[in-house]
């Protein structure tokens, strides 16, 4: 079941991997992507979750405000929570990859972050963590 759900994005509780999965279905900008990311964190916080999916491929690319709110607003608070392994699942578009690849390498010093092309790997990566 859901915990949050819209026009471009589900967010669910996995159980077997103790994790947040972020399901984004289309491109997401301004209050609809700082919303659902909100709300992934909120499970996180809610669940004391050690690990975070999130399925870009249909992401689209971000806007330079939406990276910098994820990088000074976002981010922070996702680092003192309880999360310290996220697998990304990278956007098929080359340009968004980009913007990914640079929130990434923002990650905390308590967080491991991994980018891959394929959903089953990241699954099987946070299975090992």
């Amino acid at each position: 079941m859901a915990h949050y759900e819209s026009d471009v994005l589900t967010v669910e509780w996995d159980s077997s991997l103790e994790a947040v999965i972020m399901n984004w279905h289309d491109f997401a900008t301004g209050e609809t992507y700082r919303e659902g990311l909100n709300a992934g964190l909120d499970l996180a916080i809610e669940k004391g979750a050690a690990n975070w999916l999130a399925d870009l491929r249909d992401l689209g690319t971000l806007s330079e405000d939406d990276q910098q709110w994820t990088q000074e607003e976002w981010h922070p608070r996702a680092f003192e929570s309880s999360l310290s392994n996220m697998a990304i699942v990278q956007p098929e578009s080359v340009v968004a990859n980009l913007s990914v690849e640079d929130l990434v390498q923002e990650v905390g010093s308590n967080t491991t972050s991994r980018i891959f092309d394929d959903r089953d790997d990241a699954r099987g990566w946070l299975r090992e963590q």
